[in-house]
């Protein structure tokens, strides 16, 4: 949570960098238009000393933006602290309090009541008013080259006044507006991504829970298992082959039965954690896909499927861990329950990700099973617990990928698989 909090603040911090080069663009223009269009004297030795200042600062702050450090409230608030002062004294040299353009204070404050605590926003708020009040009394008067008739001169400088004061109204406004509204997308998002953490940390207890029970039922079942096996060898005894040929072929399919339930029980430990050697490394996209393919035609040999391959045959490669290819073997065995008809299987390498489409024929997920899909545990089958699903959609999120459900027109459902790839040390 801390990177996510970093990340934001580099972004509002990347914010104020945009909006001081407005500010100093703007104070470029306007010290023309008074110097040119208004012919109003303006000591343009301090000003342009003081924007210069400002420049300065912003090339900093955008070096400490490239830097990738982490950005600190602290660190925002001597940004917001300097825009502040650097204003006050363009305020002094340009007629004070009298100078329209004081709505600007405005923005900085709004800026820190959105962003930082309250305590530095105070503080902020308090040196304005200080500043403001000051300016009130010590600042250099603006003066005009052309001196009118004495009544001409002073309405002409109340009309400008006035339409500067409208004019720095409309900029203030336009703004706050646009800073406060992409503030308030930050903080939403970060919100959302609160929710998000809190949801994965939920999905994570689950997957312990499992994992636990897992390793329990494995060792539970290890003794009946045993006992079967047993019993199913004794099974004939007594009993000729050829004079009760049904007899051996049941405990023959009674045999297979019991060491493929073994068989799940040790892949069940491993997935559990007690053992882990084959997981971890870098395999190849075409090496995976074949492995995952095999496995799941020696569970489902009866199962019929097409396949679309497109080049597998690219540089990166694909972190292994077996339980990714497990949660595929699920996702393909559900999506095999679910149909009588030809499952369609389309692989492919799209950048640095590899997509494997699973389309069936069935009845389809409803879009509320759609949306509750990798949250909660559900299933179509009447003796399923939807545990293969929510565990498959869970393991391929953690290793970095996701899993998209559409509901296809002509009928049943196309699950979308994102693997990611990575570049090989030794490429």
């Amino acid at each position: 949570m801390a990177s996510d909090h970093f990340s934001s603040s580099t972004r509002i911090l990347r914010q104020l960098y945009f909006l001081r080069n407005i500010t100093i663009t703007f104070i470029i223009v306007m010290m023309s238009v008074a110097l040119v269009g208004l012919k109003i004297n303006l000591p343009v030795i301090p000003l342009s000393i003081i924007v210069l200042i400002m420049a300065v600062t912003n090339l900093i702050t955008r070096l400490l933006i490239d830097s990738g450090k982490a950005i600190s409230e602290r660190l925002i608030f001597i940004q917001l602290l300097l825009e502040i002062l650097s204003f006050s004294l363009i305020l002094y040299f340009s007629g004070g309090a009298t100078n329209p353009f004081t709505f600007f204070y405005l923005i900085p404050l709004a800026i820190s009541a959105t962003v930082i605590p309250g305590l530095s926003t105070w503080v902020l708020t308090s040196l304005t008013v200080i500043l403001y009040s000051l300016l009130l009394k010590f600042y250099i008067p603006l003066t005009y080259e052309v001196h009118d008739h004495q009544a001409m001169q002073h309405d002409g400088q109340f009309s400008q006044h006035v339409l500067g004061m409208w004019f720095g109204f409309m900029v203030s406004a336009m703004l706050v507006t646009w800073f406060i509204t992409y503030l308030s997308r930050e903080l939403k998002q970060r919100e959302k991504d609160i929710a998000d953490a809190r949801q994965r940390e939920l999905r994570d207890q689950q997957m312990v829970t499992l994992g636990t029970l897992a390793a329990g039922t494995a060792h539970e079942l290890g003794t009946p298992l045993a006992s079967l096996a047993i019993i199913a060898g004794e099974i004939t005894d007594g009993f000729s082959k050829h004079s009760h040929p049904d007899l051996f072929e049941n405990q023959a399919i009674l045999r297979d039965q019991i060491q493929r339930c073994k068989k799940i029980l040790s892949v069940l430990s491993d997935s559990t954690g007690e053992s882990r050697a084959d997981a971890g490394f870098l395999m190849s996209v075409q090496d995976f896909y074949e492995q995952t393919l095999q496995k799941w035609q020696e569970q489902r040999p009866d199962t019929h499927f097409r396949t679309q391959l497109d080049s597998l045959q690219t540089p990166l490669k694909l972190l292994y861990d077996k339980t990714i290819s497990q949660a595929l073997i699920n996702l393909l065995n559900n999506a095999a329950d679910a149909t009588s008809e030809p499952l369609e299987i389309h692989t492919s390498i799209d950048d640095q990700t590899m997509l494997i489409e699973i389309k069936d024929s069935g009845s389809g997920l409803s879009e509320q099973q759609i949306a509750m899909a990798g949250e909660v545990s559900f299933s179509n089958k009447p003796d399923g617990m939807g545990i293969g699903l929510f565990l498959a959609i869970t393991t391929i999120r953690r290793s970095g990928g996701s899993i998209e459900f559409k509901r296809r027109q002509s009928g049943g459902t196309s699950t979308l698989v994102r693997l990611a790839l990575i570049q090989s040390a030794n490429e």
